[in-house]
C-alpha cells in the first residue's frame, strides 16, 4: 500500500488555515497522558502573531478527507529560530495535570467523598476549567465499569489527572478480563470531549497486518521480565516466584498496596503473566493511522513467528511532510486469558 494515497493534511491555528508547515509530528504515548502535536513552520508572519494557548486543529486526511480533526489542542510551547518556528500543542488532558491544573489537597474538611470518578471530573472541570468557555467537552463524560468512589480518599497537592489515574479500576478481581481503563478524548467536530473507555476485548477481531498489507518494516526488542517479585504487606515480606528460575532471576516489585498476602500474590500472578515474553514491537505501518491506544491488531509475518498473533497498541506516532505520511505503532503481545492458567 503506497503512502501516497493520502489527501493533503491541513492545519488550522485559531480559525486560520496555515499552509507553511514543513513537518508535523503527532505523538500518543498512552498511559493517560495528553497527546501532542509538534509543528515546524516557515512563515515569518506567524512570529509576530500571539500564538500562546491558541487552539490548533489538525486534519490528517489519510485516504479521505477528515470530517473531524485528527488532533485538537492548545499551543503550550513556542520555539523560534533564525529560519523557522516550532510550536507544540497538547490535547485537553493537559488542563488536568502540571502547571495547567489546580492541585488538590483532600482532607476531612474538603474532599470528594461520595463522588464517582466521572462526577469528580464534571465538578472539577465545571468549577475550575470551563469558566468562560467550554475548553473540555462534557457531553460524553461517563463513569468507569465498575464504578469507583472517591470516598475516604485523602491526598496533598495532587493533580486531578493523578487522582483519576491512581483510582482507575485495575480489574484484578477478574482474572479472565484484565483490560485496562483509560481517560480518552473524542472530538465531535466542535470540541474535544473527555470520557472513560476500556481496552478492546481480546476476543474481538483486530486489524490484520502482513508484509503485503500494512507492514512496511517491523523491529523487535526483547527484554527480560521480572520473575521474582516481592512487596511488604502488614510489615511482612510477600515473595512470588513465577514458574521456575532456571534461566536466572530478574527481581521486581509487586505493584500496588494490599491488605492481605493473597491479594499481593494474585496481583503478582497477573503482573508477571502479562509480561511473559516481554517484547517491544515497533510497526512502521502503511495503515492503522486512526487506530486508538488499546486497540487490538493481528500480526502475521514469517520472519518473526514468535510475534504472530494478537497485540495491543500501546503508543502511536504520526509524521507528516508535504509529500509523505508515516505511521509507527508500538505494540505489546497479548497474553492468553489468565483464567486458562488457574486450576
Amino acid at each position: 500500500m503506497s503512502s501516497l494515497i493520502h489527501s493533503r493534511p491541513t492545519l488550522f491555528i485559531g480559525n486560520k488555515e496555515v499552509s507553511s508547515f514543513t513537518s508535523i509530528q503527532f505523538s500518543d504515548v498512552g498511559k493517560n497522558l495528553a497527546t501532542s502535536l509538534s509543528v515546524n513552520l516557515s512563515d515569518p508572519e506567524l512570529r509576530r502573531t500571539s500564538l500562546d494557548n491558541k487552539e490548533v486543529k489538525f486534519y490528517l486526511n489519510y485516504g479521505s478527507k477528515d470530517t473531524v480533526p485528527f488532533f485538537r489542542g492548545r499551543i503550550k510551547q513556542i520555539n523560534p529560530t533564525d529560519t523557522n518556528l516550532q510550536i507544540t500543542a497538547y490535547d485537553i488532558r493537559s488542563f488536568l495535570t502540571g502547571k495547567e491544573s489546580l492541585p488538590l489537597t483532600l482532607t476531612d474538611n474538603f474532599n470528594y467523598d461520595g463522588y464517582t470518578l466521572g462526577q469528580f471530573l464534571y465538578s472539577y472541570i465545571t468549577e475550575y476549567i470551563n469558566i468562560k468557555d467550554t475548553i473540555i467537552g462534557l457531553d460524553l463524560l461517563n463513569d468507569t465499569d465498575p464504578v469507583v468512589s472517591l470516598s475516604n480518599i485523602r491526598a496533598k497537592s495532587i493533580s486531578p489527572m493523578r487522582l483519576i489515574v491512581d483510582n482507575l479500576p485495575n480489574n484484578s478481581d477478574s482474572l479472565s478480563d484484565i483490560r485496562q481503563h483509560r481517560l480518552t478524548v473524542i472530538d465531535d467536530g466542535l470540541k474535544s470531549n473527555i470520557c472513560f473507555v476500556k481496552e478492546q476485548s481480546i476476543t474481538d477481531s483486530g486489524v490484520r497486518f502482513t508484509y503485503s498489507n500494512g507492514i512496511r518494516t517491523l523491529s523487535i526488542k526483547k527484554r527480560p521480565s521480572p520473575n521474582l517479585l516481592s512487596t511488604n504487606v502488614n510489615n511482612s515480606i510477600v515473595v512470588y516466584k513465577h514458574n521456575n528460575l532456571s534461566k536466572g532471576i530478574t527481581a521486581g516489585k509487586i505493584e500496588g498496596d494490599f491488605n492481605y498476602p493473597d491479594q499481593a500474590i494474585q496481583q503478582a500472578f497477573i503482573q508477571t503473566t502479562r509480561n511473559e515474553n516481554n517484547m517491544e514491537i515497533t510497526l512502521d505501518a502503511t495503515k492503522g493511522h486512526y487506530l486508538n491506544i488499546g486497540n487490538v491488531v493481528v500480526l502475521n509475518t514469517p520472519d518473526y513467528p514468535e510475534v504472530n498473533g494478537k497485540h495491543r497498541i500501546v503508543s502511536k506516532q504520526i509524521s507528516c511532510s508535504n509529500s509523505n505520511i508515516s505511521c509507527k505503532l508500538q505494540l505489546s503481545k497479548e497474553k492468553p486469558i489468565l483464567s486458562d492458567y488457574l486450576s
